[in-house]
C-alpha cells in the first residue's frame, strides 16, 4: 500500500511541474505578444563557414584577411583603436595585401 502511494504521490508531482511548466511559457508567450517583443532567435556562425579557405594543418598561420601562409617572422599590420568602452585591434593586413610593395629582406623596427 505504501508503494502504491508512493508512485501515486511521485506521478502527482511530475503532473503538476510540467503543468507549471507549460503554464510559465505560456504565460511568457503572451506577455510577449502583448509588449509587441518577441524573444530574439539565437544564431550561431561556424568559423568553418566564415570564408571558403582550404582547411591548413594546425599551427599554420594565415592571414585573416586574404588567407596568405605566414611565416612565424612575416607578422601582421594593425593598429589599436580607443573607443568608450575599450580597446580593440584593428586588422590591416599581411605584408602580401596590406603592403605588397614592401621588400621582404629589409630590416624592419618594431614599434615594442
Amino acid at each position: 500500500m505504501t508503494v502504491l502511494l508512493y508512485i501515486l504521490g511521485l506521478l502527482l508531482g511530475a503532473a503538476a511541474f510540467f503543468y507549471l511548466l507549460s503554464a510559465f511559457r505560456s504565460g511568457r508567450e503572451k506577455v510577449a505578444a502583448m509588449t509587441g517583443k518577441r524573444p530574439a532567435a539565437k544564431t550561431t556562425v561556424e568559423p568553418g563557414g566564415i570564408s571558403n579557405l582550404p582547411r591548413r594543418a594546425p599551427g599554420s598561420r594565415t592571414c585573416p584577411l586574404c588567407g596568405s601562409e605566414l611565416t612565424k617572422y612575416e607578422a601582421l599590420y594593425a593598429s589599436i583603436l580607443e573607443n568608450g568602452t575599450g580597446r580593440k585591434i584593428l586588422i590591416h593586413g599581411c605584408r602580401y595585401c596590406y603592403k605588397p610593395d614592401e621588400d621582404p629582406d629589409r630590416v624592419k623596427r618594431s614599434a615594442l
